[in-house]
């Protein structure tokens, strides 16, 4: 195994990432997408930990910064949802270079957010052969209703947030309204049911205050088969312990070798 600085380019901007590689070649890919205010380490050493667990088994792993997060290039205010959709569309045209990939079998795994822009992108390009999502949201505008938007951006209502040009985060960064706007633009519910005959495998924690557990039931009924869930039992959204994170990591790294390897 070793790891491998890399870099590429999306509108002129450049992406990082690290890459995992198996001995193994070529090997199937497991590309990690990052959440809202995340990079390509994730809370507690997440992503770093499931890409070299990913790796040990034998997958190529890719886990990168989209633009503006991270050591990517480009400004956190001007991300959108549409943005990272077009980041990961030019990961796997990167991917379609490399000799270490067996191009018949990339899958994408996402977080959060990332987990949303994986499902989007997988509806509309087939080379994503299997997708995983964790703690993924489904209906942005349920979640309003719920209360999730005021914990994200720090009480404020969504009426207000819309008639600012700027909005500032708890956490210290920034969006614009742009954000938002873009956002209620992707039908989450709609583009699930089109990842179909691939695979679709929804993780998610049962103590989930930011995307509730009901977040991922409703991606379960839209999902036309194959699709499988996998529910931890009191997690939250980061599976914020040692024993969850190994839960995910363990069966989602058995759901790719059945799904990607076998075929």
């Amino acid at each position: 195994m070793k790891e491998e600085f890399v870099s590429f380019y999306n509108k002129g901007e450049r992406i990082v990432g690290t890459f995992h590689i198996p001995e193994n070649l070529p090997a199937p890919v497991i590309v990690m997408c990052h959440g809202f205010t995340g990079h390509r380490i994730e809370a507690h050493r997440l992503f770093v930990l499931a890409a070299r667990e990913f790796c040990r088994d034998g997958f190529a792993v890719l886990r990168f910064d989209f633009r503006g997060s991270g050591e990517s290039e480009g400004l956190f205010e001007s991300v959108t949802v549409s943005g990272e959709v077009s980041d990961l569309i030019a990961v796997m045209d990167w991917l379609y270079t490399r000799k270490e990939v067996s191009k018949e079998k990339l899958g994408v795994v996402g977080l959060s957010l990332g987990g949303v822009v994986a499902i989007l992108t997988a509806s509309r390009d087939e080379r994503i052969k299997a997708v995983c999502t964790w703690s993924a949201p489904a209906d942005f505008r349920e979640l309003i209703l719920m209360g999730a938007t005021r914990r994200i951006f720090g009480g404020t209502e969504v009426d207000e947030l819309f008639s600012r040009e700027f909005i500032e985060l708890p956490s210290g960064y920034r969006i614009r309204k742009s954000f938002l706007v873009d956002l209620f633009k992707h039908d989450i519910l709609g583009n699930v049911a089109k990842i179909s005959p691939r695979p679709l495998l929804i993780v998610h924690g049962t103590n989930d205050q930011l995307v509730p557990l009901s977040q991922a039931e409703k991606l379960y009924m839209a999902a036309e088969k194959p699709k499988e869930k996998y529910f931890i039992k009191g997690a939250d959204h980061t599976f914020n312990r040692w024993d969850w994170q190994w839960q995910v990591i363990n069966y989602t790294l058995n759901w790719f070798s059945k799904n990607l390897i076998v075929p």
